[in-house]
Parts: C-alpha cells; sequence; structure tokens
C-alpha cells in the first residue's frame, strides 16, 4: 500500500464538491436520492464506512518496510511491494528507537526529546522528559541514559504509552512511562531486572517486538557472553527477564520479530552447510510467547537468490505474516525480498533509490549508525486530536 503525500490525500473533498455532481453520482449509483437533504445524509452514511473500522481494518493492515539513515539523507522510504515512496523528516532525532500502530518513536543518543510521528498524516508530537520527576532527577549532566525504548499503541483510540526501561537514576536503574491518555510521565514502581550491576551503560539493545500486551527486547553486552530477553507486561506493569550464557556473540546473530501472533527467534550465525539447520533452541524459548522462526519460510531464501547454500540476512516483520528480507554486506549489492503471505510469494522489492549511497555508507565512507535503518511498520491513518501534533512542510521530493 502506498503512502500518499499530504499534497496528493484528498482531505474532505466530499463536502467540497458541487451539490449537483453528488446528486449526479448518487443518481448514477440507482439510489433514491429525491432531495439535498437526502443527498446530505447518503454523503455522511458513506464517510462513515470509509472511516469506519471495518473498512479502515481492510485497507491499513498492510506491512510496509521503512529504511531511515539520518547520515546519509534527511527522506525516510516505505515500501509495500512495487514502488518507494518518499517523506522528507524536517525535526530533529535522528533514530528510530521504536514502532508500533503506524507511528514511529524517534531519539538521539543520552537526549530528553522524543519525537511521535505518523507518516499517514506526516504529522508529528515532541514530547520531552521533564530533568525531574517526583524529586528524582531523570538526567545527569542534561543527559538521559536508558537500555530500552518501547511503544504501544491503541488503535481505536489512538492513545500511546512509551516505555523507557533502565533509566540510569543515582543508585539504580529505573523505567519511565509516558501515558498520552493523561499526557504524563510517571516513573514504573517496578524494579527494572538486574542483569550484570545496576550500572549497566554497556548494555545494547535491538529494537522493541510488541506482542499480547507486552513488549519484548534482546539486549547483550559485547563485553560479556549474555544475553537476554527483557519483557514488560503493559497491564501490570512489570518486568521479566530470561538470560542465557552464549559461547561467543556476533552483531546479528539472534535476531527477535514480531510474527504471526507470536514473538519469533531466528538463529544467524551459520556456515552454508547449515542452512537448513539454523534453529535456535536457546533458553529463552521458555517464555510461552516466545517460539522459533518457521523454517520452511527461511528455506524459501534459497530459492530467491538462487543459491546452493544461505545467505545471512536481516529479517522484518510486524506482527502479521508478512516478512521481509534485507542482505546487505560490504562488497555486495543492497538487495530487498518480501514474503507476501496472502499470495503466498517471496520476491524482490525494487531497487531501493538510496542503494548506491547505502552502499558507500557500509564501506565506511560516512559514519556508521548504532541504530538499525530498516523496520517493518504497518501504517494507519488518524492520530489523537487531543494533543498538539503538527503537519510537517514537505519539501518536494
Amino acid at each position: 500500500m502506498e503512502l500518499e503525500r499530504e499534497e496528493d490525500r484528498p482531505q474532505d473533498l466530499l463536502f467540497s464538491l458541487p451539490i449537483e455532481l453528488l446528486i449526479k453520482v448518487l443518481r448514477d449509483q440507482d439510489l433514491p436520492i429525491l432531495t439535498l437533504a437526502e443527498c446530505r445524509v447518503v454523503c455522511k452514511k458513506w464517510k462513515a464506512i470509509i472511516d469506519g473500522t471495518e473498512l479502515r481494518n481492510k485497507i491499513w493492515n498492510k506491512s510496509v518496510l521503512m529504511y531511515y539513515d539520518e547520515s546519509i539523507d534527511n527522506t525516510a522510504y516505505f515500501c509495500f511491494s512495487h514502488i518507494w515512496i518518499r517523506r522528507s523528516i524536517t525535526f530533529g532525532p535522528k533514530y528510530v528507537v521504536a514502532a508500533d500502530g503506524g507511528l514511529l518513536c524517534f531519539n538521539d543518543l543520552l537526549s530528553t526529546e522524543y519525537v511521535m510521528y505518523n507518516p499517514v498524516e506526516d504529522k508529528f508530537l515532541t514530547l520531552n522528559v521533564p530533568h525531574e520527576i517526583d524529586g528524582v532527577s531523570t538526567v545527569f549532566d542534561g543527559m538521559l541514559e536508558c537500555i530500552v525504548v518501547g511503544l504501544v499503541v491503541d488503535q481505536s483510540t489512538k492513545h500511546f504509552k512509551l516505555v523507557l526501561g533502565g533509566v540510569l537514576v543515582p543508585d539504580r536503574s529505573r523505567s519511565l512511562i509516558y501515558d498520552s491518555t493523561t499526557s504524563t510521565w510517571s516513573w514504573i514502581i517496578h524494579p527494572f531486572p538486574t542483569l550484570l550491576n545496576w550500572m549497566e551503560v554497556g548494555w545494547h539493545s535491538g529494537r522493541c517486538v510488541v506482542c499480547n500486551g507486552c513488549l519484548h527486547w534482546l539486549v547483550w553486552d559485547p563485553r560479556v557472553t549474555i544475553k537476554a530477553l527483557l519483557i514488560f507486561d503493559l497491564r501490570e506493569e512489570s518486568w521479566n527477564v530470561l538470560a542465557e550464557e552464549v559461547m561467543e556473540d556476533k552483531p546479528g546473530a539472534l535476531q527477535i520479530v514480531a510474527y504471526e501472533g507470536c514473538v519469533c527467534l531466528l538463529a544467524m550465525d551459520w556456515t552454508d552447510v547449515e542452512f537448513d539447520h539454523r534453529s535456535y533452541d536457546g533458553n529463552l524459548l521458555r517464555h510461552p510467547m516466545v517460539r522459533r522462526i518457521d523454517g520452511s519460510l527461511i528455506s524459501r531464501t534459497r530459492d530467491l537468490w538462487v543459491m546452493e547454500g544461505g545467505r545471512a540476512f536481516k529479517i522484518y516483520a510486524s506482527g502479521g505474516s508478512d516478512v521481509f528480507f534485507v542482505f546487505e554486506e560490504e562488497g555486495e549489492d543492497l538487495e530487498v525480498a518480501k514474503y507476501w503471505a496472502e499470495i503466498d510469494m517471496m520476491f524482490f522489492l525494487p531497487e531501493p533509490p538510496f542503494r548506491a549511497t547505502h552502499e558507500f555508507h557500509l564501506w565506511g565512507f560516512l559514519p556508521r549508525v548504532f541504530h538499525d535503518p530498516w523496520c517493518a511498520v504497518i501504517p494507519a491513518p488518524g492520530v489523537n486530536a487531543e494533543q498538539d501534533w503538527i503537519t510537517q512542510q514537505q519539501r518536494h521530493l
């Protein structure tokens, strides 16, 4: 599904069309319209259908792949199947740190500013973490440091919650939550899990996976051979952690995605001869919502790239059955593929318009970004009108 540009998307055109044209359209559909009042009633019903949840759920349920790397340019790219759609990003934060329900959350390292963005509406909302909450400082020297960031959106109301886990405070790590229904930040009472020690500044986190009312993150520290699955239950506002020791950890050796209503793990550290046996069987599977990724789905990538052996790739999904595969390696072309469950087909997406610059970046001529520029999202129209969302002024793309 294409993300339409603001200037191309009709905004309440129904009410600006000539009345004669509306009546003609309705009469051409053999509707019994005799008066202008009846015409308006029918138009109102049509609009209710168009804006209603039934039609919206049929249209806005398609997963798209997003790419945004501020070190290359200030443009976000979205692709569903056959075309890349562009959005100019005019606000400040550089990295997408969380995504859910059609919203993207941007932030800079150590910054107290978080920006929510809806690419369909092309609107953004700026949130600033107070430097002090309930008498407890959230920052050191004006900088906020946390281990994980998670986002959950209520599609019916467009309200959302933003979770910052592992915020470093003077004597321990705590967690913050922003609730858009009250527009307030507050401390989470339940303690943040201790992985090694309270000052765990070396821990890195992948992007959050939302599933069954819980937030999930893979976290690791390159200095130690421990990997952990952090879980935050939104209903209980409580933390849980599963950890395991690994012999040798490499970036991307284990990946996590939301796929078909479950949290799925995929082991990505293999040799070609082990292509059909890259099944994760570690301690993190003890959680009831966690399972291995579908092995038959992964095996189909061998046919896609027409190779006897396998290729390492990054995998992205947004909770449904559609999956994106990104192969990027120094000295190799950037290739992006998709498994479209509705038609049971795996195919390449069009050549990314940023490919040449991206490969230049991979070779090390541009600064490396620590945050993953790829993300799978399901675009959704609408933002909560109770908040001060700002429409971007799009430059020509």
